[in-house]
């Protein structure tokens, strides 16, 4: 796959989708794609700062979106046919990369923002709950249950609910 198609695919989903501050921006235009290899597979000159040692940015990882509320990349490997997508920190204690899955396919990703975007319909990230804020725990288990299922994958997911629903205790305490 080549950037042009890369880039096609991309296209298909919202931009940005939201569950309160967690958010994630889908990088949709070839400059984007570009500036956000800086850091994690080039220096600011270009230069290729990936590896092929266990614990490093591996050369085959692309970012394709950013979460927006601590700058994490969203990410595919090119080495996979599917194009999983992945998260990853960087673990200073042990100087590594540490990626977790977080759908087995690009296109199961795409779907997934656009399902958050239509469920939400927040445009902007929400730092404190309102009357628009989703409270439902059931409705709220249900969608989360559907973003596992599209993208075969039910640990990213449960997590990031958890974080929302931890959110939402937190400031309506």
């Amino acid at each position: 796959m080549n950037e042009l198609e890369l880039l096609k695919i991309l296209k298909q989903t919202k931009s940005e989708a939201y569950l309160g501050p967690q958010g994630f921006k889908v990088l949709t235009d070839k400059k984007q794609l570009q500036q956000a290899q800086i850091g994690y597979s080039i220096d600011k000159n270009g230069v290729n700062i990936s590896g092929d040692l266990m614990g490093s940015w591996q050369r085959t990882w692309f970012v394709v979106a950013q979460d927006t509320e601590l700058g994490d990349p969203y990410f595919i490997d090119f080495d996979d046919a599917q194009l999983n997508v992945y998260t990853a920190v960087f673990n200073e204690e042990v100087n590594q990369w540490q990626s977790t899955l977080v759908a087995t396919s690009l296109q199961g990703f795409i779907e997934c923002i656009n399902l958050l975007f239509e469920f939400t319909q927040q445009i902007t990230p929400q730092f404190i709950p309102d009357s628009t804020s989703i409270v439902d725990l059931e409705k709220l288990e249900i969608f989360g249950m559907k973003l596992a299922e599209i993208s075969e994958n039910t640990d990213f997911w449960k997590t990031f609910f958890i974080g929302y629903v931890e959110w939402l205790k937190d400031e309506i305490v």
